[in-house]
């Protein structure tokens, strides 16, 4: 059952419908109401919330998951089109197809009911769209009286006559042509000379017609016999039959192995009884010191805690990658998670309150190594500042004043390996990771180099929606190194 889920972002307004088989009906995003506020475009938070709310509403009421997800945005509006594709992907919903509100409001108006109230043409168009495309360019058909199923409106009338009476042919299309008729015979020229011949004929006839002797005798040939010569038959030299020489032919077998480290085996050559022997058939003491040295080495670069496996007659050496097991606390573009991936997850979330966080990460991490206490803070936009230290991680705290409530507004990570602090993300990306790494795990990543002379650079994990991890490497190819990262914008971390 194939379903597809269409949802208008208006300018104030949202609206959604849904095509289930043959069915289209308007889908309700709230109990109480058909649509909802429009987020705005560029709020990559708002418009995830509002796809993940709509996904829901598709399931709970009608009991489907959508297959297909049309976004139908505003008129001119086709710079957003790449957050809107970026909140797709981390709404965790299928790759939507942006639709403009022309394109959706003509499909309806092609294929679908008239009489559409005018706040949900561009929703239930875009469902029209998905099932039977564009709009048609071409003009339509001119229509006819008998395609109405009118008859003839009266007799056929004649033309008039003409008012001046002509006397003949009025055109030369009517003149009349009487075709004449051509003499039979043969031209002239052929005649002429025809006759020619036969007075040329007749003439050499009566010139040499009595003339029976022959003009010359003819001559008598004498044959004389050739010699005969005898040739002697040649000598053939006697065959020899010469050695054949066969080369043996080596097929080499492709190899579709990982690149491996391979062990030499020593391969001793027999040689037949009818090879001549060698004048040195043995090797001598010193070399074979030097392949026992030889195999001791390459036997010293074996890891004994790899797995191995034998191909043909080379021994395949393949490590052995093991994912991290995250910590008590887990890092986040939102906040923090404590326990994260079990039943007892807690998330400790960017404006919540001071106090429940602080409680919450002295369960999960003890208490705080370092405390700055609430002030001032240059680097800082609120008016007071508090920060909190568990190792390498620090936990920003703010509020405007004395008397307001703080909230956690940053974390900010650095120092030792995540190897030996357990501090990653959910994709395992810490400190010690590789740009690789965080590629493969952040498609939509940002890597820069502010300076050229130094190659350290910079990143950015969700640059379109803006919400995600920065932090700096010590160089921006797949080699570098994660060097330090945060989440938050309360305090700057780097200077532009």
């Amino acid at each position: 059952m194939a379903t597809a889920l269409s949802l208008h972002l208006g300018v104030t307004s949202a609206h959604a419908a849904v095509a289930v088989d043959d069915r289209i009906d308007v889908l309700a995003l709230t109990e109480s109401a058909v649509d909802v506020p429009a987020p705005d475009p560029t709020d990559g938070r708002a418009l995830v919330r509002l796809l993940v709310e709509a996904h829901a509403r598709c399931l709970g009421v009608l009991d489907v998951v959508p297959d297909h997800l049309i976004l139908v945005r505003p008129d001119g509006a086709s710079a957003v089109d790449p957050i809107l594709i970026e909140a797709a992907r981390r709404a965790k919903v299928p790759s939507p197809v942006i639709l403009s509100e022309a394109r959706a409001v003509a499909a309806l108006a092609a294929h679908g009911p008239v009489g559409v109230a005018g706040d949900l043409m561009p929703a239930l168009g875009g469902t029209f769209w998905h099932r039977s495309g564009d709009a048609p360019t071409d003009p339509k058909p001119i229509v006819t009286r008998a395609d109405l199923g009118a008859g003839a409106v009266g007799p056929d009338r004649l033309p008039p006559a003409p008012s001046v009476v002509a006397v003949g042919p009025r055109t030369v299309f009517e003149e009349v042509v009487v075709p004449t008729r051509r003499r039979r015979g043969l031209p002239t020229p052929v005649l002429a000379v025809v006759a020619v011949l036969v007075v040329g004929t007749l003439a050499a006839l009566l010139l040499f017609g009595n003339d029976e002797q022959p003009i010359s005798p003819v001559p008598s040939a004498t044959t004389t016999p050739l010699p005969t010569t005898t040739v002697p038959s040649p000598t053939v030299a006697p065959t020899t039959a010469l050695p054949t020489t066969v080369i043996p032919s080596t097929t080499a077998v492709p190899s579709t192995a990982p690149p491996t480290t391979t062990v030499p085996v020593s391969t001793t050559e027999t040689l037949s009884d009818t090879t001549e022997e060698a004048p040195d058939a043995s090797l001598s003491e010193a070399d074979e010191d030097l392949e026992a040295s030889e195999d001791s080495e390459v036997s010293s670069l074996v890891d004994e805690s790899a797995d191995t496996s034998t191909v043909g007659s080379s021994t395949v050496v393949s490590p052995t990658t093991v994912v991290p097991s995250l910590g008590r606390v887990t890092l986040s573009g939102v906040g923090l998670t404590i326990d994260a991936a079990s039943a007892e997850e807690v998330l400790v979330a960017f404006g919540d309150a001071a106090g429940g966080v602080v409680d919450d990460l002295s369960r999960a991490m003890g208490e705080a190594v370092g405390d700055s206490g609430w002030g001032a803070d240059a680097a800082c936009e609120s008016a007071e500042v508090r920060r909190l230290f568990w190792s390498g991680l620090e936990v920003v705290l703010v509020r405007d004043g004395p008397e307001a409530e703080g909230q956690l507004a940053q974390w900010h990570l650095s120092g030792r390996d995540s190897t030996e602090t357990s501090l990653w993300t959910l994709e395992r990306i810490g400190i010690g990771s590789t740009v690789a790494d965080l590629r493969a795990a952040h498609p939509a990543v940002s890597l820069d180099q502010p300076d050229e002379r130094d190659p350290a650079g910079r990143f950015d994990s969700e640059p379109v929606l803006g919400d995600g991890i920065r932090g700096a490497v010590h160089r921006i190819s797949d080699s570098g190194r994660v060097l330090l990262m945060w989440a938050g914008e309360a305090c700057q971390r780097w200077t532009d």
